[in-house]
Formats: C-alpha cells, structure tokens, sequence
C-alpha cells in the first residue's frame, strides 16, 4: 500500500472521522458521544457517507442520539429519507434477486451470489450495508437463455457478451451484473488464471440445485481480490474497509488463516490483504470518541480510500494507471502523459479481449473501432476529469 502515500498525508478531515467513528458505533450497537455528535458538520459528513455508500450505517448510529433529534429537520430529513430509500432498494433487489434465481434454477442454468448480496447477511442490522447492484456468477453455457430470461422479466440489456460481466437493468432500482468469470483478462493474469477454473472449488447449496457458495476462507480471499483491483485502478472506499472488519469478526476465528496466506501470495497480494485487515481493525473494533492512532503509512493509505470513494475517482485511475506507464526512475511526466494518452487511444489486445471481444477477434475492424472509439472520447463525459488529472500528475501541492 505504501506506493499511494503520494496521495496524501497529514490529518485526515474531521469529517472523514466522523463517519468512520459512527460506522463504529453502528458496526457495536454503541449509542454515540452526544458531545462528540453535537460538533459534527451534518451536511458536510452527509455527502461524504452518500461519496462511501455508508449513509444508512451512519444514520443508524446518528438517530440514537439527542444532538441529531435537536438538529435542523431540513437535514435530518434529508439523511432519514437517503437511510429509507438505502433499506427499500436492498429489499427490492433481495426479492428479485430470488425470483431471479429460482428461474435460473428452472432453467438449468448455475449460479452463485457474490458480493454485497453475501456481505449484508453478516452485517449487524439489515440495510446497514448499502447496494447499489446485484453480483451474480453463473455459467457461461446458459448467457442466451439468461438474457432471455431476464428481457422476459422485464430488463433491459445495457452490456451482454462484450466482457467477463453482463449488465441487465429494469427501472426504477434493479441492476444486476451478471458474471461469467470473476475476473477479465484485463485485469491482471494472476487473477484472472487463479479465477478461471474457480468452479471446482465451490460447494453446492443443496445436493440437486445449480446455486453454488465459497468456502468462508474462498469468499474471504475473493472480496480481498476485488477491493484490490478496484485500490490498483480507481481506487476503493471506506465500505471496503467496513466490509473486511465485518467479515472477519463474523468469521475469522473459524478461518484457515493459513490457507489465507497462502492463497493470497499466489495472488500477489498477501501484503496488501494484511495491511488492510490491521487497518480496518484499528478503525472498528472500539469506537473512540478521541480518534484512533495511526502511522504515517497507515494515514495515507487511509486518505486514498477516503478521498477514492464507494466506486473510485477518475483522478485516482489516471494517477494509477501513469504510475503503471512510468519506467522507474524516470521523472519527465511529458513523457508519462504522452504514454497514458497513447493506451487510452489504442488499447492493448487484453483490454479488446477484455471489453470488445468481437472486435478482437476480428481484427481487421480494429482500425474502424479505433476512429470510432477517438470520437467517443473526444465528445464522452469523462474526457475532461481525465484532462484534468493528467495535468495535475505529479505536481506538487
């Protein structure tokens, strides 16, 4: 973790320890410090809970305590309708996602929930661990029946057969992602080789069904892997790092930690997976009115998952990814950028095996892809945040 220190350092806001001391309170069922609540900026620590994902935890905790009742219902409105929606959304996905899985099981086709689905069932309360989709992996033989079983259900197909996941939505909340391998080739061979055989090492749910699960340590050891990718590209939240503590102290003590170990050096990121545990620890397991003690690697660390966000940030994957572009030793950042702006207008033949798969193998569409793709990127949404942050690389602040 040591190489995103660049990213900050120094004392974290105190909003950022607001939430995280809140979601500790949440996480142990502790009423919160009144005094401590009474000094909070409750706008300002409501849009970094809504930046985590973490807004209905936070709110459990908030409305045990006089200082949020006697605040300004204008804002403690606002966060109990955000806190409402959080718990109806989840609700509704769960229902589907049942159904969706019963006609999957009449369809022959198998299935496993990942994620959030999973990781909400170890939570204290129900709705305290928000959800913005549904993750499922299922097998790759059944995406045509799969994709007709959801249109039939009334989903509309964003993305189907043109990477490792298929994305189907239906308003008003419903999104899922349906996956028919854990990881692309794009996202790194170590990864993508340990995960594509993963099949034979799930357990059935019942003896006759198509619904699979992990092992404890496997689900323990897949969630670290995701939470790594997402760190390595955009970055990853405050969510990720509840998520882990939550996790462990339902599990751990019935764990193979030293499965664990093994498994995560395969994978590259055994460090990584223990800098994160000792992080998280520190951060939940006592809720402290006073603020947790940390080293300077640790805080920042901390301030890349706090400034990062539930889903990354554009700034954090163009850092990124010029970081990966940048031979060590070198220091001409024009060099860098001309790097980065080079991959992104012609990508390697993992990121067209990745997300374009008939173009790559149809290689001879390549150049007509390659025009079609500069103009989405000169008129897309995101060009500009990624302008902006490739001129900010490696600048001093």
């Amino acid at each position: 973790m040591q190489d995103k220190q660049e990213n900050g350092r120094g004392a974290l806001e105190q909003t950022a320890w607001d939430l995280i001391y809140l979601a500790a309170c949440a996480l142990h069922k502790i009423k919160p410090q009144e005094e401590r609540v009474r000094r909070m900026d409750f706008k300002r620590l409501f849009w970094m809970c809504q930046f985590h994902s973490m807004t209905a935890m936070v709110c459990m905790a908030l409305e045990e305590t006089e200082a949020f009742a006697a605040a300004d219902p204008d804002i403690t409105n606002k966060w109990k309708d955000a806190k409402a929606k959080a718990i109806r959304k989840n609700m509704l996905l769960d229902a589907e996602r049942e159904q969706i899985l019963k006609e999957m099981e009449q369809a022959g086709i198998w299935y496993m929930p990942l994620k959030g689905s999973v990781l909400q069932a170890v939570y204290p309360r129900y709705g305290m661990r928000q959800m913005s989709d549904n993750d499922i992996l299922y097998d790759a033989a059944g995406q045509k029946k799969l994709a007709c079983l959801m249109q039939k259900r009334g989903y509309e197909t964003e993305m189907c057969g043109k990477s490792n996941h298929d994305v189907f939505m239906k308003p008003p909340v419903y999104n899922y992602e349906m996956h028919t391998s854990l990881f692309g080739k794009f996202s790194g061979s170590a990864f993508y080789g340990y995960y594509s055989g993963i099949k034979e090492k799930l357990l059935r749910d019942k003896p006759d069904g198509y619904g699979y699960h992990f092992t404890d340590e496997d689900f323990y050891i897949y969630m670290t892997a995701h939470t790594y990718k997402h760190y390595n590209q955009s970055g990853v939240g405050l969510r990720s790092l509840a998520d882990a503590y939550v996790y462990l102290n339902a599990k751990g003590q019935d764990m193979d930690l030293a499965y664990i170990a093994r498994e995560t050096k395969k994978l590259g990121m055994a460090e990584f997976d223990s800098q994160l545990r000792a992080l998280a620890e520190k951060l939940f397991c006592n809720p402290s009115p006073g603020g947790v003690s940390l080293s300077a690697q640790e805080e920042a660390t901390l301030s890349f998952f706090v400034g990062s966000g539930a889903y990354g940030t554009t700034k954090f994957y163009v850092q990124n990814r010029m970081r990966e572009l940048q031979p060590e030793g070198e220091d001409s950042i024009w060099k860098g950028r001309l790097r980065f702006i080079w991959r992104r207008l012609f990508p390697t033949m993992e990121w067209y095996e990745n997300y374009e798969p008939f173009v790559a193998k149809h290689k001879i569409l390549i150049p007509f892809f390659l025009v079609y793709r500069l103009f989405r990127r000169l008129f897309g949404r995101g060009i500009k945040g990624e302008i902006d942050a490739m001129r900010k690389y490696g600048k001093k602040k």
